[in-house]
């Protein structure tokens, strides 16, 4: 271990602090899913996942998060999503503070008789969550549906989804009272949902649409960003994706500098994207590990330092990774983390880091899955020496 040297506040003597070693402490754990945390006005909240005989829940504490924190059930009502069966999938709320308001959007199912919300909002109480989603219904013919989204951002004041699924992207002016239509259109849509990302006035969309045919694309928008000066799209230079289909879309704030995660892989682009090129990458056959690479953590103090994770699907266990020069070089994790190391032969688990997030307190905290949607633990991950 090497040791480094401070100097004292007085009199000049050196005061020696090893140098952190790379550990990770579990803070919380659950029987059913954690798809994710998050922090809004001084608390912390985790979106639970439903189970067979229990529906969702969203979980509250208090700052900072502890081993010994206690953690309260946050009222769903009509926002709650009952036990899965048969009839119904499993599925878990996501949770993004924008602004002043804490969102939850979820897989949205015509449940028998149950009518089910796919986006809601904590009230300014916080005590429960409501309805926010009935600019999101569409019809057609004599049949009604709500278009769900997987992914909800802010720009200024504006609201970003990719609800309906396939090239779609919707932007509300009004805290999702109205939406409208940037790209695709306002109805469900075959193919996945497409991961997207602004960068000052340029839009970055990515995914996987036909299926097995990969993208990355970029729009012009207007100087507000209130819609897209054209359909045209501007050029953009991308490796060949093959099927490996977009997971994210981010950027490092204040920079050009914009990352995109995909199945086997991580590209990178150091010019507002551009341009992008491989950083992580593992061959889509043949390779000892697959990670798809879902979730991107880049430090506030430190924006070189960036965590990224997912889970390996050439293993089914949870993948995560660190780097500590933007991405040049990295270091896995994956091996720390529960539910890596299983019996000879035991492939029924597929762990999934679910999220990654830096805390007000300036840690790094993520959530993961010993199994695809079971078996949540809330973990502090604390970086040593790469």
């Amino acid at each position: 271990m090497i040791a480094s040297a401070l100097l004292a506040g007085c009199g000049g003597e050196a005061i020696f602090v090893a140098d952190p070693v790379t550990r990770i402490d579990v803070l919380a754990s659950h029987a059913r899913g954690m798809e994710n945390i998050a922090f809004h006005k001084g608390s912390a909240y985790i979106g639970m996942s439903n189970s067979t005989t229990e529906g969702t829940a969203v979980v509250r504490t208090g700052l900072p998060v502890t081993a010994a924190s206690q953690w309260n059930t946050v009222a769903l009502g009509n926002c709650g999503l009952g036990a899965f069966n048969d009839m119904a999938p499993q599925r878990a709320p996501t949770l993004r503070p924008l602004g002043d308001t804490l969102w939850m959007f979820q897989p949205w199912y015509e449940a028998p008789g149950a009518q089910e919300h796919a986006l809601c909002a904590l009230n300014q109480a916080g005590t429960s969550f409501a309805p926010q989603d009935q600019s999101l219904r569409a019809c057609y013919e004599q049949w009604c549906y709500t278009l769900w989204m997987d992914e909800l951002k802010m720009v200024g004041t504006r609201l970003y989804s990719n609800a309906g699924a396939g090239p779609n992207l919707f932007v509300s002016d009004n805290k999702a009272a109205s939406w409208r239509v940037l790209l695709g259109q306002f109805d469900s849509m075959t193919c996945y949902h497409q991961s997207f990302h602004i960068v000052g006035t340029r839009l970055l969309v990515g995914g996987e649409c036909p299926l097995d045919d990969a993208f990355i694309r970029a729009y012009q928008l207007s100087a507000d960003g209130s819609r897209l000066e054209s359909q045209a799209e501007l050029p953009v230079d991308v490796p060949d994706l093959e099927n490996r289909n977009i997971q994210f879309i981010d950027s490092i704030d204040g920079t050009q500098r914009v990352f995109a995660g995909v199945e086997g892989g991580l590209l990178r682009s150091d010019d507002g994207g551009r341009s992008f090129k491989f950083v992580i990458r593992h061959p889509i056959e043949g390779g000892n590990m697959y990670p798809y690479v879902t979730s991107f953590l880049s430090l506030k103090n430190k924006p070189n330092v960036i965590v990224v994770g997912g889970f390996d699907k050439a293993n089914a266990r949870p993948y995560l990774a660190w780097s500590a020069n933007g991405g040049d070089n990295w270091t896995n994790l994956s091996a720390m983390l529960p539910g890596y190391n299983r019996g000879a032969g035991d492939t029924g688990l597929s762990g999934q880091v679910t999220s990654l997030v830096e805390d007000p307190q300036g840690r790094i905290l993520l959530t993961l899955n010993e199994d695809a949607t079971a078996k949540g633990k809330l973990i502090q991950l604390t970086l040593g020496k790469p």
